[in-house]
């Protein structure tokens, strides 16, 4: 994983304006609105790098093929104001590098490099019920279900699908 950078815009318009790739997250995005983000998501890994004393609200690495540099997704964290110990994950790769437990690699990479790097406690993902591979994920990795009477529990997204939340704590448990 590398930090997102100018040159990795196609890379964002595909993931963004692809119906595949954006099924339980939202409307595939327009070419202008996928730009808007990049921007926004440019500045914010930008800021992020910049300033590390300064808790983030975005940060958003790229996933690229070990040997190649092929570029295969993008993973980033985003930070709630109110829980700024607690971020959560997102992930998306492009449909050809989908399936070939990539993910669960980046994934792993990132949670190692909040428990090293980043002032984090809990890492929360949010996604739809019909997203089974991001839920064969989170639960591989050891995340946990949020409580039945959990606010998120069941929350409607933006594309209408029910939501669910897990979490992963990072804080090490006395022995």
């Amino acid at each position: 994983m590398r930090p997102i950078a100018e040159t990795d815009r196609e890379l964002y318009r595909h993931l963004y304006c692809n119906e595949r790739v954006m099924r339980h997250i939202s409307q595939p995005f327009s070419q202008t609105q996928a730009d808007k983000a990049f921007e926004t998501s440019l500045k914010a890994m930008t800021r992020a790098l910049q300033h590390p004393n300064i808790p983030p609200s975005y940060m958003l690495w790229i996933i690229a093929n070990k040997t190649s540099g092929v570029t295969m997704g993008v993973i980033g964290l985003n930070w709630n104001k109110a829980t700024p110990n607690s971020a959560e994950i997102g992930i998306m790769m492009i449909p050809k590098a989908q399936g070939k437990q990539l993910a669960d690699e980046a994934v792993t990479a990132l949670i190692e490099h909040s428990k090293k790097s980043l002032n984090i406690t809990e890492i929360k993902a949010s996604f739809s019920t019909k997203n089974l591979a991001t839920k064969r994920i989170v639960k591989k990795l050891g995340f946990k279900q949020r409580p039945s009477g959990h606010p998120i529990q069941e929350v409607e997204s933006r594309s209408r699908e029910s939501q669910v939340e897990y979490f992963l704590s990072l804080v090490k448990k006395p022995q």
